[in-house]
């Protein structure tokens, strides 16, 4: 039988008391740069808030950083797997609230 661990708490934090090889699977969704805050203003953790980076580079250095320490903690037959996107489900893609021509109200055509 096998069994699983949810672990809740900032990544940062909670990867430093995590041994090497430790993990079988990281499985991350990390918030967009620029797109939305889950912490309210004047949360004692505001500043280690993903995606409130200043510039984009900066959002790919924490990434980066991010990626190097769960190449720490994966074991040798672990897999590390990141979905990045920019919508909330139901507002691309199949989400059915496009206009004719496949563009929301408003929407620039690139």
């Amino acid at each position: 039988m096998s069994s699983s661990t949810m672990i809740i708490g900032d990544t940062r934090d909670v990867m430093a008391t995590m041994p090497d090889g430790s993990v079988d699977l990281v499985l991350t969704s990390p918030p967009f740069l620029a797109l939305r805050s889950y912490l309210p203003a004047g949360h004692p953790d505001k500043h280690k808030e993903i995606g409130s980076e200043p510039t984009p580079a900066e959002f790919l250095d924490t990434l980066l950083a991010l990626t190097a320490e769960w190449g720490r903690l994966i074991a040798p037959h672990g897999s590390i797997a990141v979905e990045l996107g920019d919508t909330y489900a139901g507002s691309g893609g199949s989400g059915g609230d496009y206009n004719e021509g496949g563009l929301k109200e408003g929407q620039a055509k690139w």
